[in-house]
């Protein structure tokens, strides 16, 4: 999905079953990156334009930034007092290489202070299965990593990404998130799933803009 235009935000799942909450205009200013699976993030451009980017922050009045995904990690953040929001795009090489504490440094640097966060739907722990060489890269990044790493005898590991990102929240001094508790993978009657798929899928998009006055 290039952009938000007319009423195609309408048909895309992630806003049907509330992962916006609170009140969309759809005259409203929305940015997306274009997202690289990396660990960059930006103040949106005020004119629209598309960064490569895997988060996006603003501060702007009647803006919204946004994430697309299909099994990775949305987030959806706010200091509400500053009134400063982001959305990051969070796969497992973005939680590794550090998108989540890029983020939070970002909306620091805009004034953000009592930040909160919700993790939106994503792949979870029973289908996210992975090699060896994944398995190497959070055991490097995370020093309980046990935790979240789960492999029966005899099975290739898998990685819990959402209890990944709670533990950079809470190192971060963040202890305000909710984490939405569905799985991509596993309905098929309300999420796309790239890896259920096997990549022939659509794309949800993760919406947040700074609280107005109306």
């Amino acid at each position: 999905m290039d952009a938000l235009e007319h009423e195609s935000w309408r048909a895309v799942p992630g806003l049907r079953h509330g992962f916006l909450p609170g009140r969309f205009e759809p005259s409203w200013r929305v940015t997306l990156p274009r997202q690289v699976h990396g660990t960059r993030v930006l103040t949106a451009d005020p004119d629209g334009n598309r960064p490569e980017a895997d988060g996006l922050a603003t501060i702007a009045a009647a803006t919204y930034v946004g994430i697309v995904t299909a099994d990775c990690v949305p987030m959806l953040m706010v200091a509400p007092r500053r009134r400063v929001v982001a959305a990051v795009h969070a796969g497992w090489r973005g939680v590794v290489s550090g998108v989540l504490p890029n983020t939070i440094q970002q909306m620091r640097a805009l004034g953000a202070r009592d930040l909160a966060a919700a993790v939106g739907p994503c792949i979870g722990v029973d289908h996210f299965e992975v090699g060896d060489e994944v398995v190497a890269e959070f055991r490097r990044v995370f020093p309980a990593a046990d935790a979240l790493i789960h492999r029966a005898p005899g099975a290739k590991a898998h990685i819990d990404l959402k209890a990944a990102l709670a533990t950079q929240l809470r190192a971060a001094g963040i202890d305000r998130f909710d984490i939405l508790p569905h799985c991509t993978y596993a309905d098929p009657s309300r999420f796309f799933s790239h890896r259920r798929d096997a990549g022939r899928t659509g794309r949800m998009v993760g919406l947040i803009g700074p609280r107005t006055n109306a």
